[in-house]
């Protein structure tokens, strides 16, 4: 105690007694005084001059001055040796705010982990991000743009961590959701380049078209935006050498994935097994492709590295040039021969191995660095006498498979020539031999027609060797891969003059899209002809054609990216105004099918209003195709595009 202080306070100065306190250095009981008087925030700056945090705080809160109590949480915040202790006073008294932001300077995770228990996702996620807490950034942002969807600079910074963690497909979803709040350029430019990089150039084209309307001066190239986004690294690492890039393909028992050897810093493919454990069938045959992998070293063959066991995980060469897939309809006939004859050496190979691979087809024909064709994938070979009988199902693709792989019958070098035949055949006209979907009866009983049907300008000269290779009996095909490769060299190969995109359209795999990633794929149909499965999303979509009057309309329902709308992948767009648009949507799950105007209240109203806003006509939006699915709620089907 002074004795001048407690003078000045017996005679009823308490702010006097205040003053002559803090002049003397007495800075907790000048504090107390103050905090009589009611003035707290003095009480709280004298208390901390003092040293004494808890009294500080506890005036800064009673004095309810939201400045005092933020300039005390950024003092206490430089104070290493008392932020903690400070940050758990402050949650005994129930301000976890208070807490959060004495903790953000030093310790921001920790501050995060306490806007986020609050509820404040848009604090947690920044203390999260100077924390580089990716992970818990990513999803303090998402709870941020469920509660606060117009937040689009909070959008655009999701975009760039997703794409940073290279999950493309999550960075157009953000930035989907900040163009259709008003976003400016900057996160215009991001979503053009993050639809380029998932297979998207159509709806990237659709917001350049935005884009330049904000600034004349924006490029028209997709290309030309390759800047905007990071470009990430995933963390995902294989035998503790191999770091993945990316997924370029998927199956019912496992994944093809880009990879970067850290040890060599060169690019390889890993193709890893998902399914099944070591007893089971998938596991045997995982190993037994890579047997064969390591025993057979020849250039026309995707080359093997290495076996992780463990993983299971067989390390190949990396192809760069991609898959036959994306040639299909546009290879010159010089190429054809030139893919042909590579095929027919791999499969002379293989046959002199006494290997039959049993499910040639374009995604299995990759490119080297050189553009040489490699034949790839020997998880379905046979290994034996080329004579035995096949059991345990169909092995292969059905589009190719020959009558005998069907039936279960003897398999042989004639196995492989059929599938070959098919593949072949598809180089030349754009098509494969059977529409589907029916392939089994197709290939069992009927006989595909002439290739010089299909594209008459090639004339007659390939139908002889396409009629033998596609014969229903094995022993009416070529002898072996050297015959069939003469009979093809005695073939001309010469360029025609007819338009490459009036081929069919009915094929097993679509024409090649501009808009399609590199890796990507749409396989044959399932057992519904409208059903294709996209190799990148490893889902079924929806093939869909839309009158070219309604194209504007499909690049506003593909780039809007609504939660009430189908999900529109990818576009197929001829840019010829005689041809139909195809789209491909992502399959809605089965659910309870009806029209929008038989849709309820709140569902009904969320529809309208996103057909609404992609400027849905033709066909009024009331009478719209929708489904009440399990997991979406009510969507619209992109099948009413397709209305007439």
């Amino acid at each position: 105690m002074d004795p001048e202080v407690d003078a000045l306070v017996r005679a009823g100065d308490i702010e006097g007694a205040a003053r002559r306190a803090r002049e003397k250095g007495l800075y907790r009981r000048s504090a107390e005084l103050l905090a009589l008087l009611g003035r707290h925030a003095e009480a709280a700056v004298v208390a901390l001059e003092a040293g004494e945090w808890r009294s500080a705080i506890d005036a800064a809160l009673s004095s309810g001055d939201e400045r005092v109590i933020a300039a005390l949480c950024d003092e206490l915040g430089k104070r290493g040796d008392v932020a903690e202790a400070a940050a758990a006073h402050a949650r005994i008294t129930q301000r976890h705010d208070v807490a959060a932001r004495i903790l953000e300077p030093l310790f921001p995770a920790e501050a995060g982990q306490g806007w986020y228990e609050r509820g404040e996702y848009l604090y947690a996620a920044r203390c999260f991000d100077r924390a580089k807490d990716v992970g818990k950034t990513i999803v303090s942002y998402e709870q941020h743009l469920s509660q606060y969807p117009e937040d689009t600079e909070a959008a655009e910074r999701l975009a760039v961590l997703r794409a940073g963690r290279g999950d493309d497909e999550g960075a157009v979803r953000a930035l989907q959701l900040a163009a259709r709040h008003q976003a400016g350029a900057p996160a215009l430019q991001k979503l053009v380049e993050a639809l380029r990089r998932v297979g998207l150039e159509g709806a990237a084209r659709v917001v350049i078209r935005r884009l330049r309307a904000i600034d004349p001066s924006a490029s028209l190239e997709v290309d030309a935006y390759g800047a905007s986004l990071p470009r990430g690294q995933s963390e995902e690492r294989y035998a503790g050498r191999y770091r993945v890039v990316r997924q370029v393909g998927s199956g019912a028992s496992g994944r093809v994935l880009e990879a970067v050897d850290e040890l060599t810093n060169e690019t390889v493919a890993l193709k890893v097994l998902s399914v099944g454990d070591d007893k089971g069938a998938a596991f045997a045959r995982f190993m037994r492709e890579a047997e064969l992998a390591r025993s057979l070293d020849d250039p026309t063959l995707v080359g093997m590295r290495a076996l992780d066991p463990e993983g299971p995980t067989i390390v190949y060469d990396w192809m760069p040039g991609g898959t036959l897939t994306d040639r299909i309809g546009t290879a010159s006939l010089a190429e054809v021969r030139a893919i042909s004859q590579r095929v027919l050496r791999a499969l002379s190979v293989l046959h002199r191995h006494g290997v039959v691979h049993r499910d040639i087809k374009p995604s299995n024909v990759l490119f080297d660095p050189a553009g040489q064709a490699r034949l790839g994938d020997l998880g379905a070979a046979h290994l034996s006498d080329l004579g035995a009988t096949v059991t345990g199902g169909l092995v292969g693709s059905l589009p190719y498979m020959s009558p005998e792989q069907i039936t279960g019958g003897a398999v042989s070098a004639a196995t492989d020539l059929y599938s070959f035949g098919c593949l072949l055949y598809q180089l030349l006209t754009g098509q494969t031999p059977f529409a589907g979907p029916d392939f089994v009866d197709q290939h069992l009983h009927e006989a595909p027609p002439k290739v010089s049907s299909v594209r008459p300008a090639l004339g007659t000269e390939y139908d002889a060797l396409i009629d033998t290779l596609l014969a229903k009996d094995p022993e009416e095909r070529p002898r072996d891969a050297f015959e069939c490769e003469r009979l093809l060299s005695a073939l001309s190969f010469r360029e025609v003059d007819d338009e490459r995109r009036t081929l069919s359209r009915r094929s097993s795999i679509p024409p090649p899209m501009s808009a399609r990633a590199s890796g990507a794929a749409y396989l044959a149909p399932t057992q519904r002809p409208d059903r294709w499965i996209d190799q990148r999303l490893a889902r079924e979509v929806e093939r869909i054609e839309v009158d070219p009057q309604r194209r504007d309309t499909l690049y506003r329902w593909a780039g809007l990216g609504s939660s009430d709308l189908q999900t529109i992948v990818d576009i197929d767009d001829p840019h010829d105004e005689h041809s139909p648009i195809v789209a491909y949507a992502l399959v809605v799950d089965d659910g309870e099918r009806a029209l929008a105007d038989q849709l309820d209240g709140a569902e009904r109203g969320r529809v309208l209003a996103a057909l609404s806003e992609v400027g849905f006509d033709g066909v009024s939006a009331g009478r719209s195709p929708c489904v009440r699915s399990r997991l979406f709620g009510a969507v619209a089907l992109a099948s009413a595009l397709s209305a007439r």
